[in-house]
């Protein structure tokens, strides 16, 4: 047997146990998210279920076992436990794994796979706390990577408009916006003033406070996050082709000196000007339906990633999440007001 397929075998072997350890140590890994990213419970137990859902997958598939260099793959903080099943997915395909922890990322990754290190013969499975810019001679890059591109929404004119301001609100202002895959730019073709008034509701009302409130929404964010976001508003807020729907800026809590965000709601017609984008702010764009789709495949060109609300499916050319239906009161994360009538 060859190293690769001796690393290959004992990779689908510890499957089971690796899925096991992951329900065995869920509330230490929500209790690391917490205390080192102050990420709120309902975020917490999202990533936490994602994760078990990638390594079922995982363990569903079959890949080609192939020699090749060992590889490193490096846990982000923007992008906390993706590094568990893409380091697992290289060992099932029989390459040596360096697991590295970028600066203030959560340590929960590499807690989870150091029970598992003794079962790789030869340093198979490496874990390092503290990553290195250079990556060592002879091996390659094998992620996590950033997002690549934008993601971007467009909401149908026929769309129900408080089922696309729940979506908005959900993916542009979870984490206080500073979730790379969250969407910033929304196109909205249609009318935009019932649009506005349930956006307006959500933005004002939605709860921002510690990670071991239950009822919080988002948390606080780093300074240099705050600092980011604060910088970006303004330039968007001074703009003249931008209208502002809800002010952004800091929220003061009495005897909480962690930064928190208040939520920005900006409006433009037309292309959106070129301006950045960081925390917890969304664009709304007035479009038509022809300048929506040309949105859309703008950003699939940059590889981006596209969520449709509302429309008949196929709408939107190439691949698309598509949100229709009723808004589900029940499936709505703490913190965010409930529906009603505006």
């Amino acid at each position: 047997m060859s190293p690769a397929e001796r690393i290959a075998a004992t990779a689908r072997a510890r499957g089971p146990e690796l899925s096991e350890r992951l329900t065995l140590v869920a509330d230490a890994m929500s209790d690391s998210l917490a205390r080192q990213l102050e990420l709120v419970a309902w975020d917490r137990e999202q990533l936490i279920g994602q994760l078990q859902t990638r390594v079922m997958e995982l363990a569903r598939s079959r890949p080609v076992v192939r020699e090749g260099p060992p590889v490193r793959v490096i846990e982000r903080r923007a992008q906390p436990l993706e590094a568990i099943d893409l380091a697992w997915a290289w060992l099932r395909r029989g390459r040596a794994v360096r697991v590295e922890r970028e600066p203030d990322a959560c340590s929960a990754a590499l807690d989870v796979l150091r029970g598992l290190v003794p079962a790789f013969e030869g340093g198979a499975l490496e874990l390092h706390d503290e990553g290195g810019a250079e990556l060592p001679p002879g091996w390659v890059e094998g992620g996590v990577e950033p997002p690549t591109g934008p993601r971007v929404a467009v909401i149908d004119e026929e769309a129900d408009r408080e089922l696309a301001a729940y979506v908005l609100a959900r993916t542009g202002l979870r984490r206080s916006g500073v979730d790379p895959r969250g969407v910033k730019v929304a196109y909205a073709a249609g009318e935009h003033e019932l649009l506005q008034r349930h956006l307006r509701r959500l933005w004002v009302g939605v709860r921002v406070g510690p990670a071991d409130d239950p009822e919080s929404f988002a948390g606080p964010v780093q300074p240099q996050m705050r600092d980011r976001y604060l910088q970006a508003y303004a330039e968007w807020e001074q703009h003249p082709e931008v209208e502002v729907w809800c002010k952004g800026g800091v929220l003061e809590r009495a005897g909480d000196p962690r930064c928190y965000l208040a939520p920005a709601l900006l409006h433009t017609h037309g292309p959106p000007p070129p301006l950045p984008l960081a925390g917890p702010m969304v664009v709304v764009v007035s479009i038509d339906d022809a300048g929506m789709k040309e949105a859309a495949r703008r950003a699939q060109a940059e590889r981006g990633q596209v969520v449709q609300i509302g429309g008949r499916p196929g709408a939107i050319a190439g691949p698309v999440r598509h949100v229709r239906g009723a808004l589900l009161v029940e499936r709505l994360p703490p913190g965010l007001p409930d529906p009603r009538p505006v």
